[in-house]
């Protein structure tokens, strides 16, 4: 009884959490509009800065230059600091074979981790803004002129883009797709609500000044951007989204790739969380600090509890079975329902849950692409990702509950 009672919580707190951003989405396109109005002219743009971090990026450097250089930006306010984190490989090389081009400058460093490169880069322009662009990922023409007018607001500190993934292939990284569509929304809604708490590494601008301020980047337990994201909130600054500002990014296209990437994103938001606590529940701080921090929390545990129910029902299941036919009844079709039954008040909520999702998936491509249709892949993500994701939470727990630290690569 105690666990159907918990599961019944579980469900209802993400359903009210998935209404609560569906209802505030359509309220915002109701009346604001998808996107603020684009404003400023050449003469008046700041210059800007964007670092590409590199550590043994020579497979994909060229490509992510390529698309900095045909960025649609005035020549003499945009700077291209490649800063080479120690590379083994050709990636220095390659890096300055576009010194070329009076934009780029390319910097070599003893490796310390990608904060280092940031905080490197920072230390070396005068620029009014300062971005990064991860060196595995390649930006569209027009995204730094749909990003930059949004600094007009003095209260933005930051700016993220809308993030897709980069010609996927497998079915691994189709799914990923499906969830880069649907992270598109939520970190649309969770900048209309003030409440981002990641600015991830494709192609975040920042007020130059007001990282100066804070000190630069810091380590944030291999999460530099969850860190950084975090920071800002707590100086009083606000982070905004602007999702036409499109950005292609690899995925991982393997199951070990994909999870130790995972597992190294949930391992530093709960540690970084722990370092943050004083934001949960802190009124001061809005939504973030009163529902989505919270939210977030709670999705970790809900995941991890609904996929050891799951397992623990399965396992009842065989069990029951067995003694049955050890009985000489044999076995029975019926022996492995699990806690939800089609005719019951819970198999309901599961559907409308999944249901709230495909929707949220489907305004994810309104915002990214301006088609309602999800990716063709999306039954797949639906189907199989749920079950891969408790892996990766699992793994994460464990290690933020012993500290034992993530490695990058």
């Amino acid at each position: 009884m105690t666990g159907i009672a918990f599961t019944y919580a579980f469900l209802f707190i993400s359903l009210f959490f998935e209404v609560f951003l569906l209802v505030s989405f359509l309220e915002r396109r109701l009346l604001k509009g998808m996107a603020p109005a684009l404003a400023g002219q050449a003469g008046i743009l700041p210059s800007v800065c964007i670092t590409i971090p590199c550590y043994n990026e020579a497979q994909t450097l060229r490509s992510t230059m390529g698309s900095l250089l045909a960025l649609d930006y005035p020549r003499d306010k945009l700077e291209l600091v490649i800063v080479d984190d120690g590379s083994t490989d050709d990636t220095l090389t390659i890096a300055r074979s576009f010194e070329t081009d009076a934009r780029v400058k390319v910097f070599h460093k003893e490796n310390g981790g990608k904060h280092t490169a940031m905080n490197y880069a920072l230390a070396h322009t005068n620029a009014e803004l300062i971005g990064c662009l991860d060196a595995d990922s390649i930006v569209e023409q027009g995204a730094l002129l749909r990003v930059v007018p949004l600094f007009q607001n003095n209260r933005i500190a930051a700016v993220t883009p809308g993030i897709h993934v980069r010609e996927p292939k497998n079915m691994l990284q189709r799914m990923q797709h499906v969830e880069y569509r649907l992270s598109i929304f939520n970190r649309f809604m969770l900048a209309a609500l003030g409440s981002v708490f990641i600015t991830p590494g494709p192609f975040s601008i920042f007020r130059a000044s007001v990282v100066h301020t804070l000190g630069g980047w810091r380590e944030g337990h291999s999460t530099e951007d969850m860190e950084m994201a975090l920071r800002l909130q707590v100086a009083g600054h606000a982070i905004a989204n602007q999702p036409e500002a499109v950005v292609h990014t690899n995925t991982p296209s393997t199951l070990k790739g994909l999870f130790r990437q995972r597992v190294r994103w949930t391992y530093g938001w709960l540690r970084n969380a722990i370092d943050y606590r004083s934001l949960f529940g802190n009124r001061r701080f809005g939504n973030l600090g009163l529902l989505v921090l919270p939210s977030a929390i709670f999705s970790i545990g809900a995941g991890i509890y609904f996929f050891l129910r799951i397992l623990w029902n399965i396992a009842q299941s065989i069990s029951h079975a067995v003694l049955r036919f050890e009985a000489g009844a044999g076995f029975s079709h019926g022996s492995f329902s699990t806690f939800y039954l089609p005719t019951s008040a819970l198999w309901f909520l599961v559907m409308a849950s999944v249901a709230l999702i495909l929707v949220l998936i489907c305004a994810g491509s309104l915002i990214g692409t301006g088609s309602r249709k999800p990716p063709a892949s999306t039954p797949l993500f639906l189907l199989f990702y749920s079950f891969l994701v408790p892996l990766w939470l699992i793994a994460a727990v464990v290690r933020a509950t012993f500290k034992t630290g993530v490695r990058w690569r």
